[in-house]
């Protein structure tokens, strides 16, 4: 058993990421996307930034706050989860 808690543990390490700087041109496509997705009520794929680790949402945006710089995507469980901005690594239709 201490072998397999070690060995995941390696594996959730080898996981971690840097927070990437993105381009004014990815931001501007990320925002296009989200747009176009809330004007025609689709679902998106998020990932997420979160210390050190992705996370992957999947939902509806039905709010952004251009001045706090978040938005507010209510998932396929019905949670409602609020994202900032900077978070964002990628943007996708399902």
């Amino acid at each position: 058993m201490p072998e397999h808690n070690e060995a995941l543990r390696q594996l959730h390490l080898a996981k971690k990421i840097e927070r990437l700087v993105l381009s004014p041109e990815q931001l501007e496509e990320f925002e296009y996307t989200i747009a176009t997705a809330m004007s025609e009520d689709l679902a998106l794929n998020f990932d997420l930034f979160d210390n050190r680790f992705v996370r992957e949402i999947t939902g509806k945006v039905g709010y952004v706050d251009h001045l706090r710089k978040e938005f507010k995507v209510k998932d396929d469980r019905g949670d409602t989860n609020f994202i900032r901005f900077a978070d964002i690594l990628n943007v996708k239709t399902p």
